[in-house]
Protein backbone atom coordinates (compact mmCIF):
# COMPACT_ATOMS: atom_id res chain seq x y z
CA UNK A 1 0.00 0.00 0.00
CA UNK A 2 1.11 3.87 -0.81
CA UNK A 3 2.78 4.66 2.85
CA UNK A 4 0.49 8.01 2.36
CA UNK A 5 -2.79 6.54 3.05
CA UNK A 6 -2.36 4.23 5.45
CA UNK A 7 -3.49 6.34 8.07
CA UNK A 8 -6.96 7.29 5.86
CA UNK A 9 -6.93 3.36 5.08
CA UNK A 10 -7.32 2.56 8.93
CA UNK A 11 -10.14 5.34 9.00
CA UNK A 12 -12.09 3.64 6.54
CA UNK A 13 -11.64 0.02 8.57
CA UNK A 14 -12.57 1.69 11.43
CA UNK A 15 -15.66 3.61 9.69
CA UNK A 16 -16.16 0.09 8.27
CA UNK A 17 -16.69 -1.65 11.47
CA UNK A 18 -18.90 1.06 12.35
CA UNK A 19 -20.97 0.43 10.12
CA UNK A 20 -21.45 -2.91 9.99
CA UNK A 21 -21.98 -3.05 13.83
CA UNK A 22 -25.41 -4.20 14.84
CA UNK A 23 -27.05 -5.23 18.39
CA UNK A 24 -27.74 -8.67 17.34
CA UNK A 25 -24.61 -10.67 18.97
CA UNK A 26 -24.64 -13.55 16.41
CA UNK A 27 -24.96 -11.53 12.90
CA UNK A 28 -22.53 -9.15 14.54
CA UNK A 29 -19.78 -12.06 15.48
CA UNK A 30 -20.17 -13.23 12.26
CA UNK A 31 -20.11 -10.13 10.17
CA UNK A 32 -16.74 -8.14 12.36
CA UNK A 33 -15.00 -11.68 11.97
CA UNK A 34 -15.74 -11.90 8.36
CA UNK A 35 -14.28 -8.32 7.88
CA UNK A 36 -11.41 -9.08 9.93
CA UNK A 37 -10.28 -11.35 7.17
CA UNK A 38 -9.05 -8.56 4.98
CA UNK A 39 -8.43 -8.39 1.34
CA UNK A 40 -6.12 -5.91 -0.51
CA UNK A 41 -8.73 -3.05 0.14
CA UNK A 42 -7.81 -1.94 -3.62
CA UNK A 43 -11.25 0.12 -4.44
CA UNK A 44 -11.35 1.80 -0.99
CA UNK A 45 -7.66 2.78 -2.03
CA UNK A 46 -8.63 3.67 -5.58
CA UNK A 47 -11.56 5.99 -3.98
CA UNK A 48 -8.79 7.70 -1.37
CA UNK A 49 -6.14 8.55 -4.56
CA UNK A 50 -9.11 10.19 -6.31
CA UNK A 51 -10.32 12.45 -4.02
CA UNK A 52 -7.20 14.07 -4.31
CA UNK A 53 -8.15 15.58 -7.76
CA UNK A 54 -10.42 18.25 -5.53
CA UNK A 55 -10.90 19.32 -2.01
CA UNK A 56 -10.93 16.99 0.74
CA UNK A 57 -14.82 15.95 2.02
CA UNK A 58 -14.82 14.19 4.99
CA UNK A 59 -17.54 11.92 2.83
CA UNK A 60 -14.96 10.49 1.40
CA UNK A 61 -14.38 8.59 4.07
CA UNK A 62 -17.83 6.92 3.84
CA UNK A 63 -17.71 6.05 0.35
CA UNK A 64 -14.67 4.35 0.45
CA UNK A 65 -16.30 2.28 3.85
CA UNK A 66 -19.17 1.78 1.18
CA UNK A 67 -17.37 0.35 -1.88
CA UNK A 68 -15.94 -1.90 0.78
CA UNK A 69 -18.89 -3.14 1.96
CA UNK A 70 -20.54 -3.53 -1.79
CA UNK A 71 -16.87 -5.88 -2.65
CA UNK A 72 -17.40 -7.65 0.55
CA UNK A 73 -21.76 -8.03 -0.21
CA UNK A 74 -20.96 -9.23 -3.72
CA UNK A 75 -18.20 -11.58 -2.76
CA UNK A 76 -20.73 -13.62 -0.47
CA UNK A 77 -23.50 -13.83 -2.89
CA UNK A 78 -20.99 -14.93 -5.40
CA UNK A 79 -19.66 -17.87 -3.29
CA UNK A 80 -23.60 -18.69 -2.58
CA UNK A 81 -23.82 -19.21 -6.36
CA UNK A 82 -20.63 -20.76 -7.71
CA UNK A 83 -20.63 -23.26 -4.17
CA UNK A 84 -17.09 -21.65 -3.63
CA UNK A 85 -15.73 -23.62 -0.42
CA UNK A 86 -12.82 -21.26 0.24
CA UNK A 87 -12.42 -17.43 -0.28
CA UNK A 88 -9.19 -15.74 0.42
CA UNK A 89 -7.56 -19.38 1.98
CA UNK A 90 -10.81 -19.25 3.98
CA UNK A 91 -13.56 -20.86 4.76
CA UNK A 92 -16.38 -19.30 2.94
CA UNK A 93 -19.63 -18.13 4.68
CA UNK A 94 -22.15 -20.54 2.81
CA UNK A 95 -19.52 -23.49 3.47
CA UNK A 96 -20.20 -22.67 7.29
CA UNK A 97 -23.35 -21.08 8.11
CA UNK A 98 -25.44 -22.81 4.68
CA UNK A 99 -26.64 -20.64 1.79
CA UNK A 100 -29.63 -19.43 3.28
CA UNK A 101 -27.60 -17.54 6.16
CA UNK A 102 -24.96 -16.16 4.27
CA UNK A 103 -27.64 -14.81 1.74
CA UNK A 104 -29.27 -12.89 5.08
CA UNK A 105 -26.13 -11.54 6.09
CA UNK A 106 -25.43 -10.37 2.57
CA UNK A 107 -28.59 -8.88 2.50
CA UNK A 108 -28.03 -7.26 5.60
CA UNK A 109 -24.44 -5.43 4.71
CA UNK A 110 -26.85 -4.12 1.74
CA UNK A 111 -28.82 -2.76 3.84
CA UNK A 112 -26.24 -0.64 6.23
CA UNK A 113 -24.74 0.18 2.57
CA UNK A 114 -27.99 1.89 1.58
CA UNK A 115 -28.79 3.30 5.39
CA UNK A 116 -25.04 5.07 5.24
CA UNK A 117 -25.62 5.93 1.66
CA UNK A 118 -28.63 8.14 2.98
CA UNK A 119 -26.32 10.03 4.89
CA UNK A 120 -25.13 11.91 1.90
CA UNK A 121 -26.44 14.69 -0.15
CA UNK A 122 -24.39 14.30 -2.88
CA UNK A 123 -27.05 13.21 -5.96
CA UNK A 124 -24.18 12.46 -8.42
CA UNK A 125 -22.63 10.06 -6.19
CA UNK A 126 -26.77 8.40 -5.80
CA UNK A 127 -26.78 8.12 -9.62
CA UNK A 128 -23.66 6.44 -10.32
CA UNK A 129 -24.19 4.47 -6.97
CA UNK A 130 -27.75 3.15 -8.43
CA UNK A 131 -26.21 2.26 -12.33
CA UNK A 132 -23.26 0.41 -10.33
CA UNK A 133 -25.24 -1.58 -8.10
CA UNK A 134 -28.15 -2.48 -10.87
CA UNK A 135 -25.47 -3.26 -13.58
CA UNK A 136 -23.18 -5.91 -11.29
CA UNK A 137 -27.38 -7.46 -10.83
CA UNK A 138 -27.66 -7.57 -14.59
CA UNK A 139 -23.91 -9.12 -14.90
CA UNK A 140 -24.98 -12.03 -12.27
CA UNK A 141 -28.35 -12.52 -14.46
CA UNK A 142 -26.09 -12.56 -17.37
CA UNK A 143 -23.89 -15.44 -16.21
CA UNK A 144 -26.49 -17.23 -15.11
CA UNK A 145 -28.11 -17.43 -18.38
CA UNK A 146 -25.44 -18.35 -20.13
CA UNK A 147 -24.08 -21.17 -17.65
CA UNK A 148 -23.26 -24.32 -19.87
CA UNK A 149 -23.83 -22.14 -22.79
CA UNK A 150 -20.86 -24.03 -25.30
CA UNK A 151 -22.37 -21.19 -27.99
CA UNK A 152 -21.18 -17.81 -25.43
CA UNK A 153 -19.40 -15.71 -27.16
CA UNK A 154 -16.08 -13.01 -26.59
CA UNK A 155 -18.04 -10.23 -26.39
CA UNK A 156 -20.89 -11.99 -24.21
CA UNK A 157 -18.08 -12.84 -21.66
CA UNK A 158 -16.80 -8.66 -21.78
CA UNK A 159 -20.23 -7.55 -21.28
CA UNK A 160 -20.94 -9.72 -18.43
CA UNK A 161 -17.54 -8.64 -16.59
CA UNK A 162 -17.95 -5.17 -17.23
CA UNK A 163 -21.02 -5.33 -15.07
CA UNK A 164 -19.95 -7.86 -12.56
CA UNK A 165 -16.53 -6.67 -12.26
CA UNK A 166 -15.07 -3.26 -13.89
CA UNK A 167 -18.55 -1.48 -12.85
CA UNK A 168 -17.39 -1.38 -9.04
CA UNK A 169 -13.99 -0.71 -9.93
CA UNK A 170 -14.87 2.46 -11.66
CA UNK A 171 -17.64 3.34 -9.27
CA UNK A 172 -14.24 3.52 -6.72
CA UNK A 173 -12.86 5.99 -8.81
CA UNK A 174 -14.88 7.87 -10.25
CA UNK A 175 -16.92 8.19 -6.18
CA UNK A 176 -13.40 9.70 -5.04
CA UNK A 177 -13.58 12.30 -8.06
CA UNK A 178 -16.88 13.22 -7.15
CA UNK A 179 -16.47 13.42 -3.40
CA UNK A 180 -14.00 16.01 -3.57
CA UNK A 181 -15.90 18.10 -6.42
CA UNK A 182 -12.95 17.50 -8.93
CA UNK A 183 -13.50 18.89 -12.54
CA UNK A 184 -15.35 17.15 -15.21
CA UNK A 185 -12.80 16.12 -17.46
CA UNK A 186 -11.17 14.17 -14.48
CA UNK A 187 -14.33 12.81 -13.39
CA UNK A 188 -14.49 11.37 -16.87
CA UNK A 189 -10.82 9.99 -16.45
CA UNK A 190 -10.95 8.30 -13.51
CA UNK A 191 -14.35 6.66 -14.67
CA UNK A 192 -12.91 5.04 -17.72
CA UNK A 193 -9.17 4.57 -15.83
CA UNK A 194 -11.35 2.43 -12.78
CA UNK A 195 -13.27 0.58 -16.00
CA UNK A 196 -9.66 -0.20 -17.87
CA UNK A 197 -8.48 -1.08 -14.74
CA UNK A 198 -11.56 -3.39 -13.56
CA UNK A 199 -11.66 -5.48 -17.32
CA UNK A 200 -7.99 -5.77 -16.79
CA UNK A 201 -8.39 -7.77 -13.58
CA UNK A 202 -11.31 -9.62 -14.14
CA UNK A 203 -9.25 -10.86 -16.90
CA UNK A 204 -6.21 -11.64 -15.17
CA UNK A 205 -8.55 -13.55 -12.57
CA UNK A 206 -9.58 -15.46 -15.12
CA UNK A 207 -6.46 -15.98 -16.34
CA UNK A 208 -4.58 -16.97 -12.84
CA UNK A 209 -7.55 -19.43 -12.33
CA UNK A 210 -5.50 -21.62 -14.45
CA UNK A 211 -2.11 -20.74 -14.21
CA UNK A 212 -1.13 -21.08 -10.36
CA UNK A 213 -2.66 -23.65 -7.87
CA UNK A 214 -4.94 -23.76 -5.52
CA UNK A 215 -2.34 -22.75 -3.08
CA UNK A 216 -1.49 -19.37 -3.98
CA UNK A 217 -4.76 -18.30 -5.72
CA UNK A 218 -6.70 -18.72 -2.24
CA UNK A 219 -9.69 -19.86 -4.29
CA UNK A 220 -10.71 -23.12 -5.97
CA UNK A 221 -8.74 -23.69 -9.22
CA UNK A 222 -10.94 -24.34 -12.37
CA UNK A 223 -14.21 -23.74 -10.25
CA UNK A 224 -15.84 -21.28 -13.23
CA UNK A 225 -15.33 -24.53 -15.52
CA UNK A 226 -16.64 -26.91 -13.14
CA UNK A 227 -19.56 -24.36 -13.00
CA UNK A 228 -20.59 -24.00 -16.44
CA UNK A 229 -19.29 -20.19 -16.21
CA UNK A 230 -17.32 -19.91 -19.24
CA UNK A 231 -14.41 -17.86 -18.73
CA UNK A 232 -11.99 -15.96 -21.96
CA UNK A 233 -9.56 -18.92 -21.43
CA UNK A 234 -12.23 -21.56 -21.84
CA UNK A 235 -14.23 -19.65 -24.61
CA UNK A 236 -10.40 -19.98 -26.32
CA UNK A 237 -10.49 -23.69 -25.60
CA UNK A 238 -13.87 -23.63 -27.35
CA UNK A 239 -12.73 -22.32 -30.27
CA UNK A 240 -9.80 -24.27 -30.72
CA UNK A 241 -11.49 -27.77 -29.36
CA UNK A 242 -14.94 -27.43 -29.99
CA UNK A 243 -16.15 -30.82 -30.17
CA UNK A 244 -14.25 -31.60 -26.77
CA UNK A 245 -17.00 -29.93 -25.17
CA UNK A 246 -20.11 -31.65 -26.97
CA UNK A 247 -22.61 -32.75 -24.11
CA UNK A 248 -21.05 -30.78 -22.08
CA UNK A 249 -23.40 -30.97 -18.68
CA UNK A 250 -23.37 -34.91 -18.94
CA UNK A 251 -19.24 -34.87 -18.64
CA UNK A 252 -17.50 -36.50 -15.26
CA UNK A 253 -15.43 -34.81 -13.45
CA UNK A 254 -12.62 -36.57 -14.66
CA UNK A 255 -13.29 -35.56 -17.88
CA UNK A 256 -13.61 -31.80 -16.52
CA UNK A 257 -10.89 -31.85 -14.76
CA UNK A 258 -9.01 -32.96 -18.05
CA UNK A 259 -9.84 -29.69 -19.68
CA UNK A 260 -9.09 -27.97 -17.29
CA UNK A 261 -5.62 -29.51 -16.98
CA UNK A 262 -5.04 -29.03 -21.04
CA UNK A 263 -6.55 -25.19 -20.19
CA UNK A 264 -3.74 -24.99 -17.57
CA UNK A 265 -1.12 -26.39 -19.87
CA UNK A 266 -2.24 -24.26 -23.14
CA UNK A 267 0.55 -21.52 -23.37
CA UNK A 268 -0.61 -20.02 -26.63
CA UNK A 269 -4.30 -19.41 -24.40
CA UNK A 270 -2.86 -17.92 -21.54
CA UNK A 271 -0.66 -15.87 -23.28
CA UNK A 272 -3.78 -14.33 -25.15
CA UNK A 273 -5.43 -14.23 -22.23
CA UNK A 274 -2.28 -12.43 -20.39
CA UNK A 275 -2.19 -10.23 -23.65
CA UNK A 276 -5.82 -9.05 -23.50
CA UNK A 277 -5.39 -8.10 -19.70
CA UNK A 278 -2.28 -6.20 -21.11
CA UNK A 279 -4.40 -4.33 -23.66
CA UNK A 280 -7.14 -2.71 -20.55
CA UNK A 281 -4.01 -1.83 -18.61
CA UNK A 282 -3.20 0.44 -21.65
CA UNK A 283 -5.93 1.73 -21.91
CA UNK A 284 -6.52 2.31 -18.33
CA UNK A 285 -2.97 4.30 -18.54
CA UNK A 286 -4.02 6.66 -21.44
CA UNK A 287 -6.98 7.65 -19.73
CA UNK A 288 -5.46 9.51 -16.74
CA UNK A 289 -2.91 11.04 -19.29
CA UNK A 290 -3.70 14.41 -18.38
CA UNK A 291 -4.57 14.19 -14.42
CA UNK A 292 -2.32 15.70 -12.07
CA UNK A 293 0.74 14.29 -12.06
CA UNK A 294 0.96 13.04 -8.00
CA UNK A 295 -2.39 11.40 -8.52
CA UNK A 296 -1.89 9.39 -12.13
CA UNK A 297 1.88 8.25 -10.37
CA UNK A 298 -0.06 7.15 -7.67
CA UNK A 299 -2.55 5.27 -9.89
CA UNK A 300 -0.41 3.89 -11.96
CA UNK A 301 1.34 1.89 -8.89
CA UNK A 302 -1.87 0.24 -8.05
CA UNK A 303 -1.94 -0.43 -11.71
CA UNK A 304 0.86 -1.75 -11.67
CA UNK A 305 0.37 -4.28 -8.30
CA UNK A 306 -2.61 -5.27 -10.07
CA UNK A 307 -0.86 -6.38 -13.19
CA UNK A 308 2.14 -8.17 -11.14
CA UNK A 309 0.00 -9.84 -8.53
CA UNK A 310 2.13 -12.78 -7.64
CA UNK A 311 -0.62 -15.00 -5.37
Amino acid sequence: MLNNYQKSMLEVKNNINKIIENDNEDINSIIQNYFSITGKGVRPLLTLICSNLGKYNKDVLSIASIVEIIHTTTLIHDDIIDKALERRGNITLNNIYGNKKALFIGDFLFARVLKEMSKLENYELHKYLTKTLKEICIGEIIQNNNLFNTNVRIIDYLKKIKRKTAMLISFSCVAGAICSNAKMSDIIACYKFGHFLGMSYQIMDDYLDFAVDKETFGKDVGQDLLNGNFTFPIILKFLKDKNRFNDFKNMTIEEKNKLIFEIKNDNEILDATKKLSNKYLEKAKVAIERIDEKTKNDLLFILNKMANRNF
